[in-house]
């Protein structure tokens, strides 16, 4: 293909001889002709002439059009497209400029050098022989290879090694290259990820098949339902059985499936449109394939489309049905323990009643063997009776008073806060007076409203507060013992400070105090589960919190719960 400099100075000479043949019939017709026919033949002669230059011209325009066209696509093709042409030994014979570019290496460093110069080190042969194989087969190898930069860097280059025939005969090799190095890297890369993906998810589902916990997913749009295989084999299910969500739904009892689903329903209410996903924990039972009851706690997240549509639910199952029956037990224990401090408190009230009780009757019979009486009068007998029934009316109020502390029934009720504290010393008064233990409750504030929540479960921690106060300072032998009992209300909440002059709880077990079963008491004196329980009460029957804290003097339990339990 010629340049279009080449054509424009072909297409004047070719125009300058058409005018001169032109000029020199008409100075032949006009001088030297006589013949009217040869003078006629002459004159087509120029027309035609005339007629072929116009088309010769045209011709010319149509054609450097295309080479123009040509031209930009030979260099749009140089632009992007590496070349490069090879000797039957593979040297390099042409190269064009993209081909340096990409390389980094000048022309002239390239011409009559190895194709090699691009091989890496530790390419394998396998590789150039299959290549070399092909192309001297006479066909076109193609393949996806790394080459190596003049700096040492590589790219990846999609190539096409084609022979170069004349006549039928090989003379060289044509090679075709485009620069595939950002997929390549891309395709790595996006390996790479798939393979940390896989080993991660590996990973996880070996963590949850090792473990009693369940992972399950739900996707809203595909109805897609997922179990992780040691949950499906907890819940009865084959490992490879495909199960749906309905599926999963009738394992929970008829009883608790409306709960369940009111329980979701409100979980996806919660939206406000604002947020990605919306946290959630519920638990109900389930009743496996195998027929087995269990409790699970259900936690997780409900995640929303960009237009406030529920997309998919992904969740955690714990089995809790084992914790729950611990909780049960320590319940149970915690019951029997406060029976038994209950127990010992009645004795240690009942002993003055039954002491006075004891005495009225000794002095009526010695009354009556010294002065051999043998009746009493009326006011004397109603003086004595009145007597006995206080005496009693005293003990049955003790029993009402223990039979309500060891009740299950679990009643929310009105109530003020210096009455629970009276009714907790009350039913340790006696202890306390025994062992010269001051107590001391003092109200601040001038906040003095109705509470409402569970006053006996209230009255149970405060009991278990104040007798393990009585019992530590015994232990330490404190030498003047007392009990300070502060409480401080708001519109909103109360809270109740009970101080001892025990000298704290050590700082090495701070953390472990209010852990089931620990204690610092020989077994014949607690079980550990007081204040443990305590807690679970505050925490749970009043959304309140229970703390601990040593001050200079002793330790400092704070009890906060609000007016009203929601």
């Amino acid at each position: 293909m010629k340049p279009p400099q080449l054509l424009d100075n072909t297409s004047k000479r070719i125009m300058i001889t058409h005018v001169g043949v032109i000029l020199v019939l008409l100075v032949n017709i006009l001088f030297f002709t006589t013949s009217q026919a040869s003078m006629i033949i002459q004159m087509l002669l120029i027309v035609a002439i005339w007629i072929h230059h116009k088309d010769d011209a045209h011709i010319r325009s149509l054609i450097k059009q295309k080479e123009l066209l040509l031209h930009e696509d030979r260099s749009i093709f140089d632009r992007n497209v590496i070349v490069s042409e090879a000797d039957l030994e593979g040297r390099i014979t042409y190269v064009n400029k993209r081909f340096c570019d990409i390389t980094g290496y000048a022309q002239e460093e390239l011409i009559g050098r190895s194709h090699n110069i691009l091989r890496p080190n530790n390419e394998p042969d396998e590789v150039y022989k299959e290549l070399w194989n092909t192309i001297k087969s006479g066909e076109t190898f193609h393949g996806i290879m790394r080459n190596i930069k003049k700096d040492g860097s590589c790219f990846w280059a999609d190539s096409s090694i084609t022979p170069i025939k004349i006549d039928g005969n090989t003379i060289g090799y044509k090679a075709i290259r485009f620069d595939v190095t950002d997929q390549v890297l891309a395709h790595q890369d996006l390996n790479s990820k798939e393979r940390i993906l896989h080993e991660q998810s590996t990973r996880f589902e070996f963590v949850i098949n090792s473990s009693r916990d369940g992972f399950w997913d739900y996707n809203l749009e595909t109805k897609e339902f997922y179990l992780n295989s040691g949950w499906k084999k907890r819940l009865g299910f084959n490992e490879e059985e495909s199960i749906t969500y309905i599926d999963y739904i009738s394992l929970i009892p008829d009883e608790h499936r409306f709960e369940h689903h009111e329980a979701m329903h409100e979980i996806l209410e919660q939206y406000d449109g604002k947020l990605e996903y919306v946290h959630f924990r519920i638990r109900y039972p389930l009743v496996t394939k195998r027929g087995e009851r269990i409790l699970i706690e259900d936690v997780g997240d409900a995640f929303f489309s960009p237009e406030h549509a529920p997309t998919r639910i992904t969740g955690f199952h714990r089995d809790i049905t084992e914790q729950e029956r611990q909780n049960r037990i320590i319940e149970s224990q915690n019951r029997a323990a406060a029976m038994g401090e209950m127990i010992s408190n009645i004795a240690h009230q009942w002993r003055q009643p039954i002491a006075a009780i004891n005495n009225t009757l000794n002095d009526v019979e010695i009354e009556i063997e010294l002065e051999e009486r043998e009746s009493i009068a009326a006011s004397e007998f109603t003086e004595i009776a009145g007597k006995l029934r206080g005496y009693t009316r005293y003990m049955s109020q003790t029993i009402d008073d223990f039979r309500r502390l060891s009740s299950n029934e679990k009643m929310r009720v009105e109530f003020f806060a210096h009455q629970v504290c009276d009714e907790a010393y009350e039913i340790v008064q006696s202890e306390y007076t025994k062992h010269a233990i001051t107590f001391v409750c003092i109200e601040l504030g001038e906040e003095h409203g109705i509470l409402y929540g569970y006053k006996r479960e209230l009255l149970q921690v405060f009991i278990n507060i104040l007798n393990n106060a009585k019992d530590i300072l015994l232990e330490r032998k404190v030498e003047h013992p007392s009990v300070k009992l502060s409480i401080k209300e708001s519109a909103k909440e109360a809270s109740f400070i009970f101080h001892d002059n025990a000298g704290g709880i050590p700082q090495e077990i701070m953390h472990k105090i209010f852990d089931p079963y620990f204690t610092t008491k020989h077994e014949s004196v607690g079980t550990g589960i007081g204040l443990y329980m305590s807690k679970k009460i505050i925490t749970q029957y009043f959304k309140g919190t229970l703390y601990v804290e040593n001050d200079e003097s002793g330790a400092k339990f704070t009890i906060t719960i609000p007016r009203e339990i929601l």
